[in-house]
């Protein structure tokens, strides 16, 4: 072997050397975002699959002390919880490093199930006639979501509000009309083999479902009928 490649020999390995024992000596670093990300990934594999198909699973972590320093390990960080599945909306996960000088750092995490609910593109006034362009659909926490929000948008393009809805708001059946008191309807008579039509007035207020009165055009007649959409009721015959 020459003198010049035992000289570089002499220069190479320890150096490579030092740069291995420096990167054992360190270890892995840690910044709080890091941290919180570990404890959201550590939760988010144990979730089960949403029980309804239009449901989504949101995961996340309270911001750590921004006043928290960067972290080494020499080790692979230790991850784990008290708590186990179903969890509850909100769970502390331990991160900790089990080096020689250990550390251990909690995450809350806070676990949100979200629903589609129609919302309010803008705001609107009461006795607005919706269209498509006034509402749209966003996903909002379950346990903000009421019995009374609507999330078929069939049920709203073509209503009417009954109050004002502030823009972003979540719509309810109780803050609008399918059919309106007033308003001119179809009426479908049915016996179950035979469909007669005939127009009416509606005296009353309706969603889809419900009973209300209207009165025949022709004959004057006040009848119960059942909302069937924004402009027809039926009665059985």
């Amino acid at each position: 072997m020459s003198l010049l490649k035992i000289t570089l020999s002499a220069y190479f390995f320890p150096i490579v050397a030092y740069f291995l024992a420096t990167s054992f000596a360190y270890g892995q670093t840690y910044e709080s975002k890091g941290i919180e990300k570990l404890a959201i990934e550590f939760i988010s594999e144990q979730l089960p699959t949403p029980t309804q198909a239009e449901e989504q699973q949101q995961v996340s972590a309270l911001p750590l002390d921004t006043r928290i320093p960067e972290r080494q390990c020499l080790r692979p960080l230790q991850i784990s919880s008290k708590s186990s599945p179903p969890f509850n909306r909100q769970v502390t996960v331990m991160v900790r490093c089990d080096d020689l000088e250990s550390w251990v750092q909690f995450v809350h995490v806070k676990i949100e199930t979200l629903l589609p609910v129609i919302v309010s593109t803008r705001m609107l006034d009461k006795g607005v006639l919706l269209t498509a362009d006034d509402v749209t659909i966003e996903m909002r926490p379950k346990h903000f979501v009421r019995a009374a929000n609507i999330d078929d948008m069939a049920l709203l393009v073509g209503s009417k509000t009954k109050r004002r809805i502030q823009q972003g708001k979540p719509i309810s059946m109780f803050q609008i009309c399918m059919i309106c008191k007033g308003d001119n309807v179809t009426i479908l008579a049915s016996d179950g083999t035979l469909m007669i039509k005939t127009s009416g007035i509606a005296l009353q207020d309706g969603n889809l479902g419900e009973q209300i009165r209207v009165k025949n055009a022709r004959s004057g007649k006040t009848v119960l009928a059942r909302v069937k959409d924004v402009d027809s009721v039926a009665v059985k015959i």
